[in-house]
C-alpha cells in the first residue's frame, strides 16, 4: 500500500502539500516494480538455465548422429518385437497343449463318467434284462446315429437312450467313437484295463465315481465340440504371428540404410540414393506413429514419382538424417 511506512507528521506534511503525496507515491511503485522484476529473474533463471541445458544436450545427440553412416535396430523396438513374439509362441505352445493332451484327456475322463452313468442306468432297467445280457456296442457311431434317428422322429427318447446318447457323444468329442471303446469283452483305451464283463465295468468304475458313503462323485466338465478345434485354431494363429513376426525381426536385420553427411545423401538398402533436391514432397501425416513418407521428383532415375515410407522408430538414427534433409529441401517447413 502507499501508505506503507508512513508516520503520523509524514502523513499531516503530505495532506498539506499533495505534490509530496505524489512524489511518494511514484516512488513506491518504482520499487515495488523493481522488486517484482527481481522475484521474476530470480524465478525464471533455473528455467533459463535449464532449457539451455536440454537444447545443448539435444545438439550434441543430433551431432552424433549425422556423424554416424549407417543404421542400425532399435534396440526398444527390437525387444518390443521380441517380447510380442515370445508371448504368442508361448501362446501357441499352450494352446497346443490343450489341444493335444489337456483337453482330451478331461474329454476321456467326462465320457467315462457318462459310461458309468450309462451302465449305471442300464443295471436298474430290468425291461431291458440289466447288464447280464448287455454286450457291449460293437458300432458305436451306427448306435449314435439310429438314436439321434429315434429322437428327432419320435421327439424324445428313453432314460437309458438319453444316457447312452450322452456316453457316446462324449467320445465322439474325443474322436474315440470306436469299438475299442464300447465293445465287450475289451482292453479299455483309456488305461488299457482289461473289460470282460458289463457287471465288472460297473463295478470298477463305481469304485472310482462314488464316495464313501456310495454317492456319485461330481462328473467332470464335459467337452463341447467346439473346445478342441479352438485350441487348434488358437495355436494356428499365435504361431504364424509369432514366427512372422520372427521373421519381420531377421528381414529386418538385413537391412541398412546409409548417409553421406558432406553430400547429404541417404542410399536406401536396395541400392537406390536420394538427396534433399531429389525431394518434391514429404508427408507427415503419421508422423505421430513415427512413420514417414517421401514423394519423389520425376527426374529421379531409380525413384521418380515414387513415393517411400521410413520407419523412424525401427531404424535408428535415421530421424535424425531424413531431419536435415528436409531442412534443406524445405528450410520454411523444417
Amino acid at each position: 500500500m502507499p501508505f506503507s511506512g508512513l508516520n503520523f507528521t509524514q502523513l499531516s506534511s503530505y495532506q498539506r502539500d499533495p505534490r509530496q503525496w505524489g512524489l511518494h507515491k511514484r516512488r513506491w511503485i518504482s520499487s515495488m516494480t523493481e522488486q517484482d522484476a527481481s522475484q521474476s529473474a530470480a524465478e525464471n533463471s533455473p528455467k533459463s538455465t535449464e532449457s539451455a541445458a536440454q537444447a545443448a544436450a539435444e545438439a550434441q545427440v543430433t551431432e552424433l548422429a549425422l556423424s554416424q553412416t549407417r543404421t542400425r535396430l532399435n534396440k526398444k523396438w527390437w525387444l518390443k518385437m521380441a517380447a510380442i513374439a515370445a508371448v504368442a509362441i508361448g501362446l501357441g505352445l499352450y494352446f497346443l497343449l490343450d489341444g493335444a493332451v489337456m483337453y482330451p484327456n478331461r474329454g476321456k475322463e467326462a465320457a467315462e463318467f457318462m459310461e458309468y452313468s450309462y451302465l449305471d442306468v442300464l443295471e436298474k432297467d430290468s425291461s431291458r434284462g440289466g447288464l447280464v445280457s448287455h454286450t457291449g456296442i460293437a458300432d458305436p457311431a451306427a448306435r449314435l446315429e439310429q438314436i439321434l434317428e429315434r429322437e428327432r422322429t419320435q421327439g424324445k427318447i428313453d432314460e437309458v437312450e438319453q444316457a447312452l446318447k450322452t456316453w457316446l457323444e462324449n467320445l465322439k468329442i474325443v474322436n474315440k467313437l470306436v469299438p475299442e471303446a464300447t465293445a465287450i469283452p475289451r482292453t479299455n483305451y483309456k488305461d488299457g484295463v482289461s473289460v470282460e464283463s458289463a457287471q465288472g465295468r460297473l463295478d470298477e468304475l463305481r469304485k472310482r465315481w462314488t464316495t464313501g458313503s456310495g454317492e456319485k462323485k461330481k462328473s467332470p466338465s464335459p467337452l463341447s465340440a467346439f473346445d478342441i478345434p479352438s485350441q487348434w485354431i488358437g495355436m494356428v494363429v499365435s504361431l504364424v504371428t509369432g514366427f512372422w513376426i520372427v521373421s519381420v525381426m531377421v528381414r529386418s536385420k538385413g537391412k541398412v540404410f546409409q548417409w553421406d553427411r558432406a553430400a547429404r545423401r541417404v542410399t536406401l538398402p536396395t541400392g537406390e540414393s536420394f538427396v534433399p533436391e531429389d525431394i518434391e514432397e514429404i508427408d507427415k501425416r503419421r508422423w505421430d506413429k513415427l512413420y514417414v513418407t517421401f514423394k519423389f521428383r520425376k527426374e529421379h532415375p531409380q525413384l521418380g514419382g515414387k513415393s517411400i515410407e521410413f520407419d523412424l522408430l525401427r531404424y535408428e538414427p535415421l530421424e535424425a538424417w531424413l531431419i536435415d534433409m528436409e531442412k534443406t529441401a524445405f528450410p520454411e517447413q523444417a
